[in-house]
């Protein structure tokens, strides 16, 4: 582990047998694009987080819940690939998947795509717990808990999967 704090118990990367993907679902706005009706690149990195904290809300520790005790996770890495642009109107579906949770780091990819399967981003963010004057700090057991029964793949609360929609991830990990 790279940050040298945790026992092996506490460090869980993603392995072949990932649970399904976090679903979230996205109507690009007016206001999130460009003069040319794509997305603005930037937008995507905000699209990426209303569907973390959708994950979060659907793992059972949402994000207002876990500032008023005084954790944060701020983003310290972030890698963007950009396949295809989105445009005004369209319904986006963000897949979310944890592929490294340990008691002071989170990580997260994602794939993006339109409703007609085209891939339009694959990206990931890595984050460290925190506390409000931003200072790493260990993830409390029950935080990690339910964070470790996600990133497992014991069932989760979240919102209904659409028939066309696989079980895996359509992006690659």
């Amino acid at each position: 582990m790279r940050s040298g704090i945790g026992s092996a118990s506490e460090r869980l990367y993603c392995s072949t047998r990932m649970p399904a993907p976090f679903r979230y679902r996205h109507r690009v706005s007016f206001a999130e694009c460009t003069v040319g009706n794509h997305v603005y690149y930037a937008r995507y990195l905000e699209i990426l987080e209303r569907a973390r904290g959708e994950f979060f809300r659907a793992v059972g520790t949402p994000l207002a819940a876990l500032q008023t005790s005084e954790l944060i996770f701020p983003v310290i890495e972030a890698h963007l690939h950009y396949e295809a642009a989105a445009r005004y109107d369209d319904e986006l579906i963000v897949e979310v998947v944890v592929t490294e949770l340990d008691r002071l780091h989170i990580s997260f990819a994602y794939g993006v795509s339109n409703t007609r399967n085209t891939i339009i981003l694959t990206g990931r963010t890595r984050h460290i717990c925190a506390g409000p004057d931003e200072k790493p700090r260990r993830m409390p057991p029950e935080v990690f808990k339910e964070l470790n029964t996600a990133f497992t793949g014991a069932p989760a609360p979240r919102p209904a999967a659409t028939p066309r929609l696989p079980k895996g991830p359509s992006f690659p990990v």
